[in-house]
């Protein structure tokens, strides 16, 4: 808005633009808006403003109804009143479920199950805000007290306060409310009258740029618009329903008030019936408040009028029954204004229907009107006049021919008479000023209203377009306003000029003109006359309203100017308080009192009185004068400035600050703890939940979370508050065993787990009235985050940041404070329930009794909660909706809460670490990105590790292998075109990527996959916060005498890494057990990060009987073996990592574990191992096609979990389980060169028959069924890098052929010729047919497509020889197919490092890159 202009905007919500201009229109009218906000409204029937404010304390111990502007009611009690504040705090009455909720499945013809139980699920938290005013998105600030028909509860709930005096007054005013009735047409009424004071008292009186008119726009849905409010509706329909209903309130409770709004806008037009044969005249008078302007084929508005009021004669079979003659006569039909108003709106008709499309269209023709007006050639007494003059006869004696007044008027004048026969009529009682005018630009369909308005005192135009209010030129009204096409011409350089014509789509629709001599309005006269006409309707309806004296009475001002001047004097000391100045001196402030700085020797005084009280922390040395400055400046800090938009630079400015006084002085920091502490047993004033659950500005929650836990850790180095601490955690202990031991005897109920101690010797360590002598404050806030997590599916915004702060908490450095205070959370169940929130009602049965409210399913918190309307980022986390392919705010959440959970077992480094960020460049509308520096530290290791140790870069070949151990199967094309982009010229003419080719590579690469950058982090060691797995994790010796180590697979590392820091992770109980080892749980945590939920199984199992998860895995598979082909279905990763992990880990429980996969033999429980399955399937189904199909699918488990050294070394321990995978155990049926053309093409191995995986899969990870694994990053037994073809008869299939990838499960292997003077890629590779037998093929593989499928060009052919490694292709045995080029002899084929063992085997640290391969399989 302008500074210049004086008056304030109102908030579109959307569409809201037609309310907008009306309710400005109507607040510009001086005297109008000053009587409908002085209108009086009974105060105890107030739904906003005065309830509340009036009554304060009074309102104590009732039940309310809160409305919402979600559109909902929600009862509520309210709890205690805060004078100094003004707020109510409210404890919110549990929903009630409907029928059917909850439940998942009903069948047909079932009668609906019952609402399930949620007796045990923990209360919502209280609110406490001004119920006046409500809270944006939440309460609109409207309420009403419940008595009446609910008076019983209302006197059941207030009976304590009653029997301690009570209120009498409130009483009294009680008994009145209960004699009150309304109707609910006058309920709706009168709410709609409150929030149009409401809305005129803060635009009459707010200081701020803009008022939003929420309430009044969910208040209008009582006006029955032709569409919701909060859609686009005409402004005029608006407006006069509007004082229509404003009419019904005004009626009941100020007639005074009504009588003005009828005086001001009330007209009366009549409906005259004038018989030609006997002069009979009849009237009918119809109460109007606008006049209906049809402009279709009019000019000026004058034109409009007089068509209204044309006389029409009705003859021949139209003519119309005389009540003096008793029969049909020839009548004349006239229209005109028998009663003009003070304000007199005209609707111009521009919306219209079109009867050619039957569409409604826009008029946008040119409709003129001048800023004065007379009405009195269209009043009735003109046109009786007229009638006089013309002679006195019947009304077509004294007409023209056209029957037109006007045309009576025009004739007379031509005749040459000087006298005006309406000249008796004076001009100054018919004449009007344009005072606002109402645009509506756009179409019949869609527009946007604003409007121009004159300034009664000032005689200046205003343009009210929403928030904006501009001024206005009123010159410029006809351009703007008329209508019509407007011509533009343009000018070009060669002096033409060229002219279009176009329709203007911003014209006037509503006009309001006041009247130059405008009626006197004495409300004391008025009430005294009686009805002048039986068809006087407003007068003749007008009520005696009687008012009970006991009746306290208020009107918009009482109510809401207290309201509007508050928020005048928050914006004003909020706009000092906020400048840079007052944080400036707050700093200062700050440093003087802590002794951060020492001030000059001039500027020192003494403060402290003389009778000083003793300082509030006991053992302090600070003055409490001192403490009571720090404790305002923190005040100042979190209850007012973190909760404003603030710039980075400004929130680590003062994030720095305090962290370095919480560092620096434990008083200090024992006092701001304590005070955090205590504030969790208040409402508004906790800072907890203000920046967990309620803060709009994500960077101060984050800031004000950090510095809390910076607080909270350096106060741990309290010996006093460990020793608290730890007490705290073992009754922590104590009360969950016990819980377990009722649960495990199953001997009486047990409730849900508590958020508190409950055992009486224990609550002394909670008791805030102690704190810091036999209380912890450490321990009631980690109480308080249990009740938190409790109850935060219910809240916006509660899950992310709750558990941001439990991370924060968690990972605190300091090694002997951190493990203390992970140990405490661990106790309190942190874990376990973190879990619960995880998968809801998907956790097990065992949880969800104990952890009722974090465990609560999705359709029951929809059906509990109250929903706000504005967007939110609240966790809706589960199976239901699990992670990334919920959405990237989903997945950004969900990986805060394994986070969480992995820090507070311990884990510091799942915390994920960012790799890049945005420069605040922008190239092509896209935001550039730039590696951090722990990003670079951390690719140069890669890229030092990965180039051979005597070059200075990275070689084409180099770049292969890298990229094949990143796991990454990418096309030569795509190397070269790398090593094109980023590689550089050496001395000798040679291309190498050298290291800023390679930073430069993955700066362009996380712009397009991030996720890929951190993968290939992990391949390489590095943890998701980019520190580095110990090298005893990392690597195995392969021959010690020369030093030649291999690296671990990822999940081998992972598990090793556990096994390395098992001493600092925290203990596993029996709760956080069940959770983390939970299938839905693991397969939300793989969902999320692979890398991260891997960390969590092998926690929760190392040294652990792990059995359980085991055998609903087997289970799992086994029920669905059928389902899957290739690996590639739904749960088959799942089910690899959990194999993978679990018979990883270097415990003394592995072989048991590994022993429990494979051989298992459990079959009344169906805990079959894979190998005894494989074996039993084939031995009892030795001839069908589908066991045969299972038995393969068990096979490709074992092979993927193969790959770890644990599995490897136990099959070649165990070779007598392995007899049914030998070939001979299921022949080959079909013949080996089976032609691919007999089928639509070849099965398994290639991912284009694959089902995408639903729930399990990451759409930024390299799927598994395009490479064998997460774990071929690595090198390993299937690891040969280049297979030797020779002896072929098409010679340019021989050479050597370099692993491109994988496919089917096994590498696939290629090399690139010139053939038939094209250049060719031959493939080697292997795959399924459709009868689910393997081939291994020679072939060309089109460019568009996969191998495998009849697009394929085959040249050779061989069946996989079971006496070989499964990963090679075959030595001999190959056959030609010479259908497609094959020639004789076929090829032999060979690993390379067996027919060459030299150098190029070396990779760089001596690290062996290709080795034979071995292993039984």
């Amino acid at each position: 808005a302008n500074n210049s202009v004086k008056y304030s905007g109102l908030k579109n919500q959307g569409c809201t633009c037609y309310m907008n201009s009306v309710l400005q229109q109507l607040f510009m009218m001086p005297a109008l808006r000053k009587n409908l906000c002085s209108a009086e409204v009974p105060t105890v029937v107030r739904s906003s403003g005065g309830g509340a404010m009036a009554k304060g304390d009074a309102l104590v111990g009732k039940k309310i109804s809160v409305h919402w502007e979600n559109g909902n009611k929600y009862d509520a009690v309210v709890d205690r009143y805060e004078e100094a504040t003004g707020m109510h705090t409210i404890d919110y009455c549990p929903v009630q479920l409907a029928t059917g909720v909850g439940h998942h499945h009903h069948q047909q013809g079932q009668q609906p199950s019952t609402p399930p139980d949620i007796s045990s699920l923990p209360r919502d938290l209280p609110e406490e805000f001004i119920l006046s005013e409500g809270r944006p998105g939440k309460e609109t600030g409207a309420f009403e007290i419940i008595s009446n028909n609910n008076r019983a509860l209302v006197v059941a709930t207030n009976e304590s306060s009653s029997q301690e005096g009570g209120h009498p007054e409130s009483k009294a005013q009680e008994t009145a409310a209960l004699e009150v009735k309304e109707s609910p047409d006058e309920s709706s009424s009168r709410k709609l009258l409150e929030e149009v004071q409401r809305t005129f008292v803060n635009l009459d009186e707010a200081r701020g740029r803009c008022f939003d008119p929420r309430s009044l726009v969910e208040a209008s849905h009582c006006l029955k618009l032709e569409f919701d409010v909060w859609q686009q509706n005409d402004a005029s329909e608006f407006a006069m329903k509007l004082l229509d209903r404003l009419e019904i309130s005004l009626k009941k409770w100020s007639p005074s008030h009504f009588r003005y709004l009828a005086h001001t806008f009330g007209m009366k037009q009549t409906k005259q019936k004038i018989c030609k044969e006997c002069g009979l005249k009849t009237n009918r008078e119809e109460d109007m408040m606008n006049i209906d302007c049809q402009i279709r084929n009019k000019t000026s508005i004058h034109e409009a009028l007089a068509g209204m009021c044309e006389d029409e004669i009705m003859e021949g079979d139209n003519q119309v029954l005389c009540d003096r003659c008793k029969v049909k006569t020839n009548t004349v039909l006239r229209t005109a204004i028998s009663a003009l108003p003070d304000m007199l709106v005209l609707s111009l008709k521009r919306f219209d229907l079109d009867y050619t499309t039957f569409e409604t269209v826009k008029l946008n023709s040119r409709c003129e009107f001048g800023e004065a007006l007379n009405m009195k050639q269209y009043t009735l007494e003109a046109k009786e006049i007229l009638e006089a003059a013309g002679g006195g006869g019947t009304p077509e004696e004294s007409k023209s021919e056209s029957g037109s007044m006007m045309d009576l008027e025009e004739s007379e004048t031509k005749d040459g008479s000087d006298e005006d026969p309406l000249s008796v009529l004076p001009d100054e009682d018919y004449e009007y000023r344009l005072a606002g005018v109402l645009v509506h630009a756009g179409v019949a369909q869609g527009g946007h209203y604003y409007s121009f308005i004159k300034d009664r005192t000032s005689a200046k135009w205003y343009r009210f377009d929403d928030e904006d209010v501009t001024p206005f030129d009123p010159s410029s009204i006809e351009h703007e306003c008329f209508g019509g096409k407007v011509k533009k011409e343009t000018k070009f350089p060669n002096g033409h000029t060229h002219t279009v014509e176009s329709e203007q789509f911003a014209n006037a629709l509503m006009l309001f003109y006041e009247k130059v001599k405008p009626v006197k309005f004495d409300s004391a006269e008025e009430e005294k006359e009686e009805p002048a006409a039986a068809t006087d309707a407003l007068m003749e309806e007008e009520p005696k309203a009687v008012v009970d004296s006991n009746l306290e009475l208020s009107n918009g001002y009482d109510v809401f100017l207290p309201e509007v001047r508050k928020s005048n004097s928050t914006h004003s000391w909020q706009s000092f308080l906020l400048t840079n100045e007052f944080q400036t001196f707050v700093k200062e402030i700050l440093d003087l009192c802590t002794g951060r700085k020492k001030p000059k020797e001039d500027d020192r005084m003494d403060i402290t009185p003389s009778s000083s009280p003793l300082p509030v922390i006991p053992g302090t040395d600070i003055d409490s004068w001192r403490l009571g400055v720090i404790r305002m400046s923190l005040s100042f800090v979190f209850d007012v400035l973190f909760h404003l938009p603030l710039k980075n630079t400004a929130l680590g400015d003062w994030s720095k600050t305090l962290m370095q006084i919480f560092s620096s002085s434990s008083e200090i920091t024992a006092m701001f703890v304590s005070d955090l502490a205590k504030r969790t047993h208040q409402v508004y004033e906790n800072w907890i939940r203000a920046y967990t659950m309620e803060c709009p500005e994500e960077g101060s929650r984050r800031t004000a979370l950090q510095i809390f836990s910076c607080a909270i850790s350096s106060l741990l180095s309290r010996p006093s508050e460990q020793t608290l601490l730890q007490n705290w955690a073992q009754s922590w202990l104590t009360q969950v065993a016990e819980r377990e031991r009722l649960m495990l005897n199953k001997r009486q109920h047990v409730g849900a787990m508590p958020t508190k101690l409950e055992a009486p010797a224990s609550r002394q360590l909670e008791d805030i009235a102690n704190i810091g002598v036999t209380a912890t404050s450490i321990g009631i806030i980690l109480s308080y985050l249990t009740e938190l997590i409790e109850v935060s599916p219910r809240y916006t915004q509660a899950n992310i940041e709750l558990c941001f702060f439990i991370r924060e908490l968690a990972s605190t450095k300091v090694p002997t404070e951190g493990k203390l205070l992970r140990d405490a959370m661990i106790e309190a169940q942190f874990v376990s329930r973190l879990t619960c929130l995880a998968i809801r009602e998907r956790s097990h049965d065992l949880l969800k009794h104990v952890f009722p409210g974090a465990s609560a399913s999705l359709e029951i918190i929809e059906a509990i909660s109250r929903n706000e309307t504005h967007s939110s980022n609240i966790l809706h986390v589960g199976m239901n909706n699990p992670g990334v392919n919920g959405g990237g705010n989903n997945h950004a959440s969900s990986l805060m809460l394994l986070e969480a959970i992995g820090c507070v077992l311990g884990m510091p480094w799942v915390k994920q670490e960012p790799i890049f960020f945005e420069t605040g460049e922008v190239n092509r509308g896209r935001a550039i990105r730039a590696l951090t520096p722990r990003a670079i530290e951390a690719l140069t290791a890669v890229f030092e590790e990965s180039k051979p140790p005597s070059s200075n870069g990275m070689a084409l070949r180099d770049i292969h292998h890298y990229l094949q151990r990143c796991g990454q199967n990418v096309p030569p094309q795509r190397i070269d075109q790398i090593f094109a982009r980023h590689a550089i010229e050496e001395p000798d003419g040679s291309k190498l990527l050298n290291l800023k080719g390679f930073l430069a590579y993955y700066r362009d690469a996380v712009h397009n996959n991030e996720y890929q950058v951190q993968q290939e982090l992990h391949a390489f060691g590095f943890r998701p916060n980019l520190t580095r797995r110990n090298n005893d994790a990392r690597w195995y010796a392969v021959d010690e005498s020369n030093g030649q180590k291999r690296p671990y697979l990822l999940r081998e590392g992972i598990a090793i890494d556990v096994a390395i820091n098992h001493s600092a992770l925290a203990r596993i109980h029996f709760f956080t057990e069940i959770g983390l080892q939970a299938l839905f749980f693991l397969n939300f945590a793989s969902s999320n990060s692979k890398c991260v939920a891997e960390y969590l199984l092998a926690v929760s199992a190392y040294g652990r009987d792990s059995r359980r998860v085991m055998f609903e895995a087997l289970d799992y598979l086994h029920n669905h073996i059928g389902n899957w082909v290739g690996g590639s279905s739904d749960g088959y990763p799942l089910i690899i990592m959990i194999f993978s992990i679990l018979t990883a880990i270097p415990d003394d429980k592995q072989l048991e574990r590994i022993n429990t996969l494979m051989i298992n033999d459990d079959r009344e429980e169906r805990r079959i191992g894979l190998m005894v399955m494989g074996d039993r399937i084939i031995r009892e189904y030795p001839n069908n096609y589908q066991a045969r199909a299972h038995a393969e699918r068990y096979l490709e488990c074992i092979q993927m979990i193969q790959k770890q050294r644990a599995i490897s070394n136990w099959i070649s321990r165990n070779r007598s389980y392995c007899a049914w995978m030998e070939p001979e155990t299921h022949p080959e049926t079909a013949h080996p060169l089976q032609s691919r053309s007999d089928h639509s093409g070849r099965r398994g191995g290639g991912h284009q028959n694959m089902p995408v995986h639903l729930q399990n899969h990451d759409p930024n990870a390299v799927d598994d069924s395009d490479i064998d694994d997460d774990d071929s990053r690595s090198d390993d037994e299937d690891s040969t890098r280049e297979i030797v073809v020779k002896g072929c008869g098409v010679p340019e299939i021989n050479g050597v052929y370099t692993r491109a990838g994988a496919f089917d499960g096994v590498p696939k292997y290629s090399q690139s010729v010139r053939y038939n003077g094209r250049d060719e890629e031959f493939s080697l590779f292997r795959c399924r047919l459709t009868d689910n037998t393997r081939r291994w093929y020679i072939s060309i593989v089109p460019m568009s497509s996969h191998p495998g499928t009849t697009k394929d060009i085959d040249f050779y052919a061989a069946v996989p020889s079971g006496n070989d490694n499964i990963y090679l292709p075959p030595r001999k045995n190959w056959m030609c197919i010479p259908s497609s080029g094959g020639i004789m002899p076929a090829p032999e084929v060979y690993p390379r490092t067996i027919y060459d063992e030299g150098d190029d085997n070396q990779g760089p640290n001596n690290i062996v890159v290709d080795q034979d391969q071995t292993g039984y399989l």
